[in-house]
């Protein structure tokens, strides 16, 4: 989380940090400044998917059923920067590590 990022959320906001299965991009694990929090009232809420599932798995895969649904039903649409056959998963992993991408990079089934 930027200094920049905190600086812009607005008074009373809430903002989640999601650390993503290859880790934190720039391999620092960010330090926050804890006055901006203060001075904004706002807060920033930390979330690791691979310990929440493996903490409390029912409610991960209820929450995931609920956001599956959610999709179908078309309330949310997530920007998919990047969608490549599996067998090509390695162009992924390269458009990620070197950041190439913008949105979800997705990996299909299809040929």
């Amino acid at each position: 989380v930027s200094l920049h990022a905190i600086a812009s959320m607005a008074w009373g906001a809430r903002n989640l940090i999601s650390t993503q299965v290859v880790g934190f991009a720039s391999g620092d694990i960010p330090k926050v400044p804890a006055n901006l929090l203060l001075v904004k009232n706002c807060s920033l809420v930390g979330l690791y998917w691979g310990a929440h599932a493996k903490a409390r798995p029912d409610a991960f895969r209820e929450s995931l059923g609920r956001v599956s649904k959610m999709w179908a039903d078309g309330l949310i649409n997530p920007r998919v920067g990047l969608a490549l056959p599996l067998r090509e998963a390695n162009a992924a992993v390269a458009a990620l590590a070197g950041r190439k991408s913008t949105g979800k990079v997705v990996l299909t089934m299809d040929d």
